[in-house]
């Protein structure tokens, strides 16, 4: 690029604050399902509410009374207001490690009998496993599991041609009717056979060998073979899946042995696909561990509620999915760990929770307490991201400092008094005088318990077998439904939710209790220890038998575990997946509950429109401007460009580096009097400014520019670079959103980069070109934003120093830049167009 006036490149070392003193970046999550909109979920209370239409399937005791880790969504409850078209979502980043999937559905089927007439049940065992790896702080991982079970079968997919299927069922490739490859003919045998007819497979790809590579066989059509290496439209067979052996290339003689593992054409003939994609035959119907994991991402599709018909109503075509979250015994010491963390360090945390607790005066209005303030009966939470985009008129923000000295946020809340009748009011977010409201880090795990106690082996939530039998076969015993009656673990989970009161109908309560989204809220802040349902299916074997002793024998329990024998898989994954709990008793969280708490979501988010009022020229394509809204949206809290102030900051800086025309490498086509100006090497050598600046002459030599301006002897000593010879100058030259260069910076970058973003073997020394790659952009001048702070600095930003604290982050991105004016102006005007204000 040629500005009208240079900017002198981004030569600021980088500051020596260790970011490993930082938190790392936050995994992202997501609601597990869309609206019926459409439209994301903005918190956790809306889809509360929906879960207390369901008829069952309750965290974390079922209406039966027995332990449950997960939570159900079925077609005619929550599944009514929700988008089920688009399929259930992956809670959060992970990889896929283990799925099954129906080729069609089993049937649990009964006969006729004393006058019932015969059932035919349909259900599905098809599920998906995710692991999940998140970190906090620094160096402390806790890897936990998602599990989506009941999942639609393929028989259905192709049937509703509509809907998309998941992408990690595994795929081999089929030969279509299109690939008409025949063996050569034979003098005296003449031609081959009829149906001898596929895909010519070759020794080599072609484009990669010699255009002779022989074909040495013919794959025949309908065959499905696995892929393994690839070389552009070209596939080398890694196995035969059906549809072999393979034909020989020529009538009369044998196949090369060679062939089984020869390249076949991917692509397109005639505008025909030769090879499609397919699932995978062998992997129906059992459970696939994959031997590499499939990347997904939250939000994902993980696939689509399947049938599950009771026994007891094998005609209600019932829709479900249940989803459960678990993991081992290290929650404890994670979540532990991670509190300690934030008492020590809550400065360098962002808050991103409003919690109200109980015994909270909600206001009539700001500072105003008015008469009879309705008192808080529960606790309640929000995402300040969800408040930050209500109705204006239920926000506040505060002008003059409060008597504590601080300027904070009031927020119209709704809340539950202690009937848990709905009670609104307004509370100011910190130091609140009507009782306490605190502003709350997601790492905390805010209101978490974990309860480990004692419980009955046979599942229920009942102390012993016999108490369980005599509650639900309603015995004439005393005290049937007692807090008493309850195991230890049952006990502690009752009280954690119901805090008074005698507990003499406490199995009731406890059962009933996420029928109320008040309750709900609260139990899906208990992480429970129990026996995986998924695992050990005697555990049933042994329950059933004790019912049938006190009631007679009943076929249904016979078909019933039958079906719970196909649906368990614990055993098929044990010791096959790496970080799977050792032991099926693990530790269950609440789906929504652990979305609700970590998910913080931009609900405006940055997008083209926004970006092209930052770089208005038509030499910047939409193309472009999307790859950076991409890079930056699912990351704005963990980069810290989650308000609009921060934003108008940082592009303020992006755009003067980066130049008007949005160039990711330095350009260096200057004239002798721009090198003169912008350059000591120039000012102290001025004929060779003649000899490499462009002129009428000829063109400028920039990779000579480069190496005399940036050299570290005679040129720009700061940087770190080697002397002319060296080449380091055009080497590290200016590159990424904040215009890095020199060999220190490009060092400094490389050895932190880990740390923000790990498990990505990459080297920006010996291929410092990735950063002139958007996304390697956008990570050099993020991990710049993070490193020192700056968001901090333009947090400090207010309707009067504004020009000050654009000048104190320049100050430390490009010290020595005469440009601090045009970084000004760029503030100003962002700020006047109000390009970013959707984002709070």
């Amino acid at each position: 690029m040629t500005p009208a006036t240079p900017a002198r490149p981004s030569n600021t070392p980088l500051p020596s604050q260790k970011p490993d003193d930082s938190p790392p970046a936050a995994l992202n999550f997501a609601f597990p399902f869309k609206r019926s909109d459409g439209k994301d979920f903005i918190d956790e209370h809306q889809f509360h509410a929906l879960l207390a239409r369901e008829s069952g399937g309750f965290f974390p005791v079922s209406d039966s009374g027995m332990w449950h880790g997960g939570i159900h969504v079925t077609a005619g409850g929550a599944g009514a207001s929700l988008d089920l078209n688009n399929g259930v979502r992956c809670l959060a980043d992970g990889e896929v490690v283990a799925y099954r999937v129906d080729r069609a559905y089993p049937v649990s089927e009964l006969s006729a009998l004393a006058g019932k007439p015969a059932v035919k049940a349909t259900y599905s065992t098809g599920f998906a496993l995710v692991r999940h790896t998140t970190e906090f702080p620094r160096g402390t991982k806790l890897t936990f599991f998602s599990l989506y079970m009941h999942l639609k079968s393929f028989e259905e997919y192709q049937k509703d041609t509509a809907l998309k299927m998941p992408s990690y069922w595994t795929k081999v490739w089929k030969v279509t009717r299109f690939a008409k490859d025949i063996p050569k003919p034979d003098v005296h045998r003449g031609k081959a056979a009829a149906g001898q007819i596929g895909l010519n497979i070759r020794s080599a790809p072609i484009g990669r060998a010699p255009i002779s590579a022989s074909v040495i066989g013919i794959l025949r059509q309908g065959a499905r073979v696995q892929i393994g290496a690839q070389q552009g439209s070209w596939g080398q067979i890694a196995s035969i899946e059906s549809g072999g052996p393979v034909i020989a290339a020529s009538v009369g003689s044998f196949a090369d042995p060679k062939a089984n593992t020869g390249w076949i054409f991917l692509g397109k003939v005639h505008g025909h696909q030769l090879m499609e994609a397919v699932l995978s035959e062998a992997h129906f119907d059992q459970v696939v561990v994959l031997p590499k994991p499939v990347k997904i991402n939250a939000g994902d599709l993980i696939g689509h509620l399947g049938r599950y018909d009771q026994l007891s109503e094998p005609s209600a075509g019932n829709r479900m999915v249940h989803i459960e979250v678990f993991c081992d015994a290290k929650v404890k010491p994670y979540i532990e760990q991670g509190r300690a963390w934030v008492e020590k360090n809550a400065w360098k945390i962002e808050p991103t929770i409003l919690r109200i607790d109980r015994r909270v005066k909600l206001y009539a209005a700001m500072g105003q307490e008015g008469a009879d303030a309705p008192q808080t009966g529960v606790i309640q939470i929000y995402p300040l991201s969800a408040l930050a985009q209500g109705p204006k008129e239920d926000q506040f923000e505060e002008t003059t400092a409060g008597t504590d000295g601080s300027k904070f946020h009031w927020w119209k809340v709704d809340s539950a008094d202690v009937r848990r009748a709905p009670i609104a009011g307004w509370v100011r977010e910190q130091n609140h005088a009507g009782g306490r409201v605190t502003r709350e880090a997601a790492c905390t795990w805010v209101d978490f318990e974990i309860h480990e106690e004692a419980h009955d082996p046979m599942h229920t939530m009942f102390a012993t077998p016999k108490a369980y039998l005599d509650y639900w076969l309603d015995a004439d015993e005393p005290d049937v439904p007692a807090l008493a009656k309850l195991s230890p673990l049952a006990g502690k989970v009752y009280r954690s939710v119901f805090t008074t009161g005698s507990g003499s109908h406490a199995a009731d309560e406890l059962r009933k209790a996420s029928r109320d989204p008040w309750l709900q809220l609260r139990l899906s802040r208990l992480i429970v220890k129990h026996e995986s349902e998924w695992a050990n299916p005697g555990k049933w074997k042994q329950l059933y038998e004790w019912i049938e002793q006190r009631t007679g024998h009943d076929p249904a329990h016979e078909e019933e575990q039958k079906r719970i024998a196909k649906l368990v898989w614990w055993d098929a994954v044990t010791g096959k997946i790496e970080g799977f709990p050792e032991s099926a008793d693990v530790f269950h969280i609440h789906p929504v509950g652990l979305v609700g708490n970590f998910f913080s979501k931009n609900f405006g988010k940055i997008d083209v429109g926004m970006l092209r009022k930052v770089w208005p020229s038509k030499a910047v394509s939409d193309a472009k401007l999307q790859e950076l809204a991409d890079e930056l949206n699912p990351n704005l809290d963990a980069y810290k460009l989650n308000s609009s102030r921060r934003l108008m900051h940082f592009f303020a800086q992006v755009r003067q580096e980066v130049g008007p025309t949005f160039q990711l490498q330095e350009g260096l086509n200057y004239q002798p009097s721009a090198l003169k100006a912008n350059f000591g090497y120039f000012r102290r050598n001025p004929e060779e400014a003649e000899i490499y600046g462009r002129t009428d002459a000829h063109a400028a030599d920039e990779v000579e520019i480069a190496n005399r301006a940036y050299n570290g002897v005679t040129g720009n000593r700061g940087l770190g670079n080697g002397d002319l010879s060296s080449g380091d100058g055009w080497k590290f030259r200016g590159r990424g959103l904040k215009q890095t260069t020199g060999r220190f910076n490009y060092t400094e970058f490389n050895s932190k980069y880990p740390l923000v973003w790990p498990g990505e073997a990459l080297d920006f020394v010996s291929n410092p070109d990735l950063l002139g790659q958007m996304r390697y952009a956008v990570r050099a001048g993020v991990f710049f934003w993070l490193h020192a702070r700056l968001y901090d600095e333009a947090d400090k930003t207010n309707g009067e120093n504004c020009d000050s604290v654009v000048d104190s982050i320049t100050q430390v991105i490009n010290r020595h830049t005469d440009s601090y004016g045009e970084r000004r102006n760029n503030y100003k005007r962002f700020t006047s167009e109000k390009i970013f204000n959707d984002i709070k």
